[in-house]
């Protein structure tokens, strides 16, 4: 019997396949329990694709039932406003085009703006029947009393009709006569138009002839005036002071004029001869050069020459002259050109500056280096002692180039308007050379640098005798002339009274 209970291979088999059973129990019921919930989760999802397609279904029948309505069949929706292609592009265009100033963001406002809009012009439309009702009312009264007065007028109308006519046929012949004297009057102002052109021809050719014979006798005044200033060289200036010592050795004269005068330092005189036929007429009568080195008194100053002619020596009692000087007042001055003051072709326009300013005197008009008036709107005036001219370039030398072309033809503009304005005020014109020899001017000397190609006006040396004739030895053997040997110990060398009739005074 203990043996019978003890379990068994049938018992462990059976117990094993009941768990199996069991086990497979759960897992097929887990499985379709999984299944069931995805059939109805399935189940669910088509319910809820049929829920869609009917609302897609539903919205698309709407979208085309408002595309009907508005009346804009597009196969997009949009969202874009501005674009045309679209339902809504395509509406809002059209509810800024059709709206007008009631035009708003949206289709309802738009719609309420257009109503009001609409209300508002039915009620002036009723306002403006009334006012029409009455209009016509009063249409129709005046259309009766209108009627009154045509009766009247008609009745009036026959027999002024009578009269029309006769006073037709007076003002017909009144008018006949009238276009009889305006075609005599025609005549006669086209005639006048014939003589007034020939009136008019004749004086522009006298005006021609007259601005020729003009110009013709400006240009005779002015050979005139030349020709007698060169024969009498009469002078209108008058000497500023005159030598009274000159020390030959050291080169130095002083002259009577000085602090009471106003005199400065620095400032140049020309010295002329005694017998001169001028002051400030001609180069010709000078014969020195010299500049202030020291104020001494109130009438005497001290000056070195800076140029003199060995032929026509300076002497006592030779007068001087400055035109940049005057005792007691300024004088001003007018330029046109280059001021070129040594010759090497560069303008020395701010020395030339210098040399009168340090003078007291005053350039009150320059035409610059670029033709231009300083100041501006200078003008030539009557206190203006001289026009000096400078080097004025021809405008046939610069064919090629343009730019120096114009600014010649320019500069000769300049030139020729002053030198009408000279005329016109009796300014004397004198050129640069000459001005320089009057106010007693001498350049500095000069410095040679290497690869400056400047033109100068001499040579070391003397000049050969014949064209690419080899140059000598030229070096000095020392021996100076006694009529140039210079003093330096300041002492005056004695003298045995003879002059020789070289530089004796004529």
């Amino acid at each position: 019997m203990a043996a019978a209970n003890k379990p068994t291979a049938v018992h462990f088999s059976l117990i094993a396949f009941v768990t199996i059973s069991l086990v497979l129990s759960v897992f097929t019921y887990l499985g379709w329990k999984k299944n069931f919930e995805k059939e109805a989760q399935l189940t669910a999802r088509d319910k809820e694709l049929g829920d869609q397609k009917a609302e897609v279904s539903r919205l698309r029948s709407e979208f085309e039932a408002m595309k009907g309505l508005l009346g804009i069949n597009l196969a997009s929706g949009g969202s874009d406003t501005a674009d045309a292609t679209t339902v809504i592009g395509r509406l809002n265009a059209e509810m800024t085009a059709q709206g007008g100033a009631q035009a708003a963001p949206t289709l309802l406002a738009t719609l309420s703006g257009l109503r009001a809009a609409i209300d508002n012009l039915s009620l002036e439309n009723q306002t403006m029947k009334v006012a029409l009702n009455d209009n016509k009312s009063q249409l129709t009264s005046l259309e009766s009393g209108a009627n009154e007065r045509v009766g009247q007028f008609q009745a009036s109308q026959e027999s002024s009709e009578q009269q029309l006519q006769g006073n037709i046929a007076s003002h017909q012949q009144a008018i006949d006569e009238k276009n009889g004297e305006i075609n005599e009057w025609k005549k006669q102002y086209n005639e006048a138009n014939v003589q007034k052109g020939q009136v008019q021809d004749a004086f522009d050719r006298y005006r021609r002839e007259t601005e020729e014979r003009t110009a013709l006798l400006e240009k005779q005044i002015d050979f005139f005036k030349d020709q007698i200033d060169e024969l009498t060289k009469q002078g209108f200036e008058r000497e500023d002071g005159q030598i009274v010592s000159i020390d030959n050795t050291t080169r130095t004269v002083w002259i009577n004029i000085g602090s009471a005068e106003g005199l400065r330092p620095q400032v140049s005189f020309s010295v002329y001869t005694s017998d001169h036929r001028g002051i400030g007429r001609g180069v010709e009568d000078i014969k020195a050069k010299i500049e202030v080195t020291r104020i001494l008194e109130p009438h005497l100053a001290e000056a070195r020459i800076l140029s003199d002619d060995l032929f026509r020596p300076v002497a006592e009692g030779d007068p001087i002259y400055s035109p940049l000087w005057a005792a007691g007042r300024k004088e001003y001055f007018a330029t046109v050109g280059r001021m070129d003051l040594d010759e090497d072709g560069r303008s020395d326009v701010e020395l030339f500056r210098e040399i009168v300013s340090t003078s007291g005197a005053e350039v009150e008009l320059m035409v610059n280096d670029s033709a231009d008036r300083e100041p501006a709107d200078a003008k030539l005036t009557a206190r203006i002692k001289f026009l000096i001219i400078g080097d004025i370039d021809d405008p046939a030398d610069f064919s090629g180039i343009p730019e120096r072309q114009e600014l010649a033809k320019k500069m000769q503009a300049q030139l020729d308007t002053l030198r009408d304005e000279a005329r016109l005020y009796g300014v004397r014109v004198v050129g640069l050379n000459e001005f320089l020899d009057y106010i007693g001017w001498k350049p500095e000397q000069r410095l040679w640098q290497p690869g400056a190609n400047v033109p100068f006006n001499l040579r070391q040396g003397s000049q050969s005798a014949t064209t690419d004739e080899t140059y000598e030895d030229r070096t000095s053997d020392g021996q100076v002339s006694e009529v140039f040997r210079r003093n330096r110990t300041g002492v005056q060398q004695s003298s045995d009274g003879v002059t020789s009739e070289l530089f004796k005074n004529k």
